[in-house]
């Protein structure tokens, strides 16, 4: 490790703005909210508050994971494994309310779900998702909320692996410090 690695060891993971799992989680948490508010009765229904907070739990736990990551990697994978824990209860809130309304769900290989997997591909503003939502019925915008959460996961999935391959490869700080110092040790007796 070189002097200038010296200073990237408390270097930050990266602007978590920028990545695609956060971008979608924001649409998740942008429907959500939505959809609750349109479509179900807060008062008489405890899975409006539970849906809500699982979608702010992906989307913030992403945030603290990479922010964090930094100082701990063993925090940031805990903290993406959080989200992703959270981001499954939503969609598998979704599908309770698609069931118990009798509706349809998407499966993966429908017409509707490789069609929302393309707009995914062009489309990461939640106004745009919101815009969706406020011209189709309930049970397509909650097919298009349970769909976004499985991109969100797809995305955050493959930033779990990459952070695990990372730290398997690179270690924590600790180890990184520890080699640090040994390197510069070595160098200057």
């Amino acid at each position: 490790m070189d002097s200038n690695n010296h200073n990237q060891l408390l270097a930050s993971s990266g602007d978590y703005r920028q990545l695609i799992c956060y971008q979608k989680s924001v649409v998740v948490y942008d429907l959500t909210y939505w959809f609750c508010e349109q479509y179900m009765n807060r008062s008489k229904d405890r899975t409006v508050d539970q849906m809500v907070q699982a979608a702010r739990s992906g989307k913030q736990n992403i945030v603290e994971g990479v922010t964090d990551g930094a100082a701990s990697k063993e925090s940031e994978l805990k903290l993406l494994k959080v989200a992703a824990g959270s981001l499954h209860e939503l969609h598998e809130d979704y599908e309770d309310w698609l069931r118990t309304h009798q509706h349809a769900i998407w499966a993966k290989d429908s017409v509707e779900t490789k069609a929302l997997w393309t707009l995914g591909k062009e489309h990461s503003e939640p106004e745009y998702y919101l815009q969706l939502a406020r011209t189709r019925p309930p049970q397509t915008t909650a097919n298009i909320a349970r769909g976004m959460t499985e991109q969100a996961l797809y995305f955050l999935d493959r930033l779990i692996q990459s952070k695990t391959k990372q730290f398997v490869e690179n270690g924590g700080l600790k180890e990184q410090m520890y080699r640090a110092r040994q390197e510069y040790r070595q160098r200057n007796g």
